[in-house]
């Protein structure tokens, strides 16, 4: 008897109602008949169905395998003494423009490393998280350094991240694509470059991924309408959001408009998060977060060959300043100590199986 197909109805059944949808874009991405958008911060379908099953064998959070993507990435699988997954080096950085260093998040690392890529021809577009006025983030695609400029820094808001690697390559007509994502967004990438099913033209365009040390994320109606709004605070006037230090803070210019203990907020973590066991994007090119590192700096691991490749040209190009963090160091003991506790949670956290809610927010360190 033939198995019955994958469709979207079984992606509604098995990851969105469950509140396991990490609105990576991915499903809409890839659907060849573009009956897939988002609506309420989630994927729904628009259109007629063509009952391909593209879309269910796209999704990071069925079926993945990460014994294949490590094989594809790195020809082996990863060893037990490897617990921040396979790489081939870790340093610390930051960019060496003071512009990108005003702008960005912590270092500006990620900002710098997009910078040389499209200045070196590495990627002819990058796929960044923008953002509206209330601090709604949407994908944008940046063709040259304002777009990156303008729009570094973490949103705290989800990007269907896929989707705008689909506006590159069929609005912008882009053939080598790199894209900022958090773990489940750089699975998604991962998911559909190794999938039977996967997105040819996606798959290859996909050129670069860096990824985000991420813990967790949160829905978007509680964290930005009820609660920001409830503290008084106008979105608009944000300029940017930032947890140190186990706070979570809002700035407007130098200004503090909030700065409260993280566990203020920990009732609005989205479910999908507590189900994921990855905090330094593992099958990223580069994976790049805030801990481990001084004020002012990021934590940087080369995974990839052509990871390291892009650090060693960026550095060589006078775009970033890096040392070596070596593994006995506290900095990078706290980076594996974070990734124990993220694998930890998922462990011992049952899945609730309620409706997804509208508008969440992904974390982006």
């Amino acid at each position: 008897m033939l198995d019955k197909p994958r469709l979207f109805g079984n992606l509604v059944t098995e990851v969105i109602r469950k509140n396991l949808c990490s609105f990576c874009g991915a499903c809409m991405a890839v659907c060849p008949v573009n009956a897939l958008w988002p609506i309420g911060g989630q994927p729904s379908i628009v259109g007629a169905c063509a009952l391909c099953e593209i879309c269910y064998y796209q999704c990071p959070n069925v079926g993945f395998s990460k014994e294949d993507v490590e094989t594809f990435l790195f020809n082996r699988t990863r060893r037990p003494d490897e617990p921040i997954g396979i790489y081939n080096g870790t340093m610390v950085g930051r960019a060496k423009s003071p512009e990108i260093q005003r702008q960005a998040q912590d270092g500006g690392i990620v900002t710098a490393l997009l910078a040389y890529a499209l200045e070196s021809k590495m990627i002819d577009a990058a796929v960044v998280a923008g953002r509206d006025s209330k601090w709604v983030a949407r994908p944008l695609v940046a063709t040259k350094y304002e777009d990156l400029v303008k729009n570094a820094g973490t949103k705290y808001t989800p990007s269907p991240t896929l989707l705008g690697v689909r506006s590159a390559v069929d609005e912008y007509a882009k053939t080598r694509v790199g894209l900022v994502g958090t773990p489940c967004q750089i699975r998604a990438v991962r998911r559909i470059q190794t999938s039977p099913l996967g997105d040819l033209v996606l798959a290859k365009a996909i050129t670069l991924s860096i990824g985000l040390f991420c813990m967790e994320s949160y829905a978007y109606d509680q964290l930005m309408k009820a609660y920001v709004v409830g503290k008084g605070i106008d979105p608009s006037t944000i300029t940017r959001m930032g947890i140190k230090k186990g706070s979570f803070i809002v700035w407007s210019g130098e200004q503090e408009l909030l700065h409260v203990p993280l566990k203020e907020v920990d009732a609005f973590v989205r479910n999908s998060c507590k189900q994921c066991d990855d905090f330094t994007a593992e099958y990223a090119d580069v994976s790049v977060g805030g801990i481990g590192c001084p004020e002012g700096y990021s934590t940087i691991i080369a995974r990839t060959p052509k990871g390291l490749e892009l650090l060693k040209g960026a550095e060589q190009a006078g775009y970033i300043e890096t040392a070596e963090l070596k593994t006995d160091a506290k900095g990078y003991i706290k980076v594996v100590k974070m990734t124990e506790a993220k694998r930890l949670r998922k462990s011992i956290r049952p899945t609730v199986s309620v409706q997804a809610t509208p508008n969440p927010t992904c974390v982006q360190a």
